[in-house]
């Protein structure tokens, strides 16, 4: 059922990626230059390696460096409990690394429409927990394997509960939460709930 549901979500959004790809593709790369794509190493299901495609938001001479310190810092030991208590935001307040047109991509989330050939490719699906980059992974501990156990997603519950406004354990736990608890009404409901998070530009950097 993941599979037809993630096929019916691609009938829909292959139009809307090959229409506003070329646009936004030309538009970063006349004002930023080249590339106009970031690449990425995430870790997927099982925790197999795979290389995420996004629109580039940032400095090509940005200091990838600076994310992983910041996401130590938050997590203030080696690894993290999922958790709704309030910690501090995932989200690097004033990021100047972050281009004009890249914080346009961001609150819109149209740079993470290339994530469309991670799905054409079975990397990735149109719902689940976000695809981290490995240093994120290592601070899940012990719940590593039980959030890989599904296939990353475009969206998920996580995104729909606050995105950058979450704290790290709380992004956990909600990881966690839709792994439990997967059904294709709840993948239904994220979706839904995405367009709205995506309209209020809610959580959005």
């Amino acid at each position: 059922m993941k599979i037809i549901f993630d096929i019916t979500i691609m009938v829909f959004l292959i139009p809307v990626f090959l229409f506003f790809f070329p646009i936004i593709y030309l538009l970063i790369i006349i004002s930023d230059g080249y590339p106009a794509i970031y690449v990425q190493e995430r870790v997927g299901k099982n925790g197999k390696i795979f290389k995420l495609f996004k629109f580039r938001t940032m400095d090509e001479s940005s200091d990838e460096d600076l994310h992983e310190e910041h996401y130590k810092k938050l997590a203030d030991k080696e690894t993290i409990e999922p958790s709704l208590e309030p910690g501090n935001p995932i989200r690097i307040e004033n990021d100047d690394r972050i281009t004009k047109i890249g914080l346009f991509l961001r609150k819109t989330s149209l740079d993470e429409l290339p994530n469309v050939i991670n799905v054409l490719k079975g990397e990735m699906s149109t719902v689940g927990p976000r695809p981290l980059v490995v240093y994120e992974s290592k601070l899940l501990g012990d719940y590593q394997k039980k959030r890989h156990s599904v296939k990353p997603g475009i969206t998920g519950l996580a995104q729909v509960q606050g995105r950058l406004d979450l704290s790290l354990q709380e992004r956990l736990y909600w990881d966690i939460e839709y792994v439990e608890n997967y059904n294709i009404v709840l993948d239904f409901k994220i979706l839904f709930q995405t367009i709205i998070s995506v309209i209020s530009r809610k959580g959005a950097n």
